[in-house]
């Protein structure tokens, strides 16, 4: 006997294998119940507990100042718990219309020896705007206590924001908890309108 097959019957048997794998595919109404729903992906650990999207401000770059110690820098003697500066006080300028502000920012970073025999040593830079303490936080340190190389490194990123119109001053200092020897170091200060 031979089988032929018609069109009808190949669109037939199509269109049943098309409705097998929507129904194969579909979560059960037990899968629905168990999980409340369709199943779904956890999400990656970088979003879980993140609070609110911060909403950007557009800020256009005014000025640049670049102070830094390269390649060839003498030994910045760090005594514990006492503020050096990295650079004199700079003289910026905020060219905000009336009643707008400035945004400051201050990339800065420093090569640590650690010349204490404690293995925590952090240390910190801190950001001056017109002789007041903008930012200060512990930024990096360590290293071998005693150690012979600079094998550490303190880097941070200040921003001092609602600056007034017209020149201010701009410093970088460092202060190491237990004493350190500094390196090459770089402040770089920028200014933005927004």
């Amino acid at each position: 006997m031979k089988h032929r097959y018609t069109r009808p019957l190949a669109i037939a048997v199509l269109l049943a294998l098309v409705a097998a794998v929507v129904i194969l595919t579909k979560p059960t109404a037990s899968v629905k119940a168990q999980t409340g729903g369709v199943p779904k992906a956890p999400m990656p650990p970088s979003v879980i507990n993140v609070g609110p999207p911060v909403t950007g401000v557009h800020h256009v770059l005014q000025e640049t100042y670049i102070n830094t110690c390269m390649p060839n820098c003498g030994v910045i003697a760090i005594s514990g718990e006492t503020l050096v500066p990295l650079d004199a006080a700079t003289t910026i300028n905020c060219p905000a219309p009336v009643g707008k502000t400035c945004t400051i920012t201050d990339d800065s970073w420093i090569e640590l020896q650690n010349a204490s025999t404690a293995t925590n040593n952090p240390e910190a830079l801190a950001f001056y705007v017109d002789g007041i303490l903008a930012d200060q936080f512990n930024d990096g340190g360590g290293g071998t206590p005693g150690g012979p190389e600079y094998d550490a490194i303190a880097h941070k990123t200040s921003v001092f924001r609602k600056v007034s119109s017209g020149t201010h001053t701009v410093q970088t200092q460092t202060v190491s908890l237990y004493g350190a020897n500094g390196g090459a170091w770089t402040a770089t200060y920028r200014v933005y309108v927004p």
